[in-house]
């Protein structure tokens, strides 16, 4: 899979998708899941976006930031930075902050 049509997916796109699952790879170590538990808009203006998203991966985890490959069955294949944000009983938790400028005639 590729990212569509060679980009990342919209904030629209990724907030479909609270509650999927993406398969996660890195460059070493096994591939793992995540859950993307919350999506979180931030700011939003004529030219720029922000948001963020909340991934929790099993807790056995214990990964590093860095950029990683996550797939999902919607929205195709792509590479995020991901910095992990803490730990619980539940899992790891990595965190994805955007902020972009819009693409030309993308509407607020």
């Amino acid at each position: 899979m590729a990212e569509k049509g060679g980009r990342l997916p919209t904030k629209e796109e990724f907030s479909q998708q609270v509650d999927k699952t993406f398969c996660v790879s890195a460059s070493e170590g096994p591939e793992f899941d995540v859950s993307l538990l919350e999506f979180t808009d931030i700011a939003d203006t004529d030219t720029v976006e922000t948001f963020s998203l909340l991934f929790r991966a099993p807790s056995h985890i214990g990964r590093a930031q860095g950029i990683y490959h996550l797939e999902n069955d919607e929205m195709g294949s792509m590479d995020l930075f991901l910095v992990p944000i803490r730990q619980d009983e539940q899992g790891l938790y990595f965190e994805a902050v955007f902020n972009r400028l819009k693409e030309k005639g993308a509407s607020a």
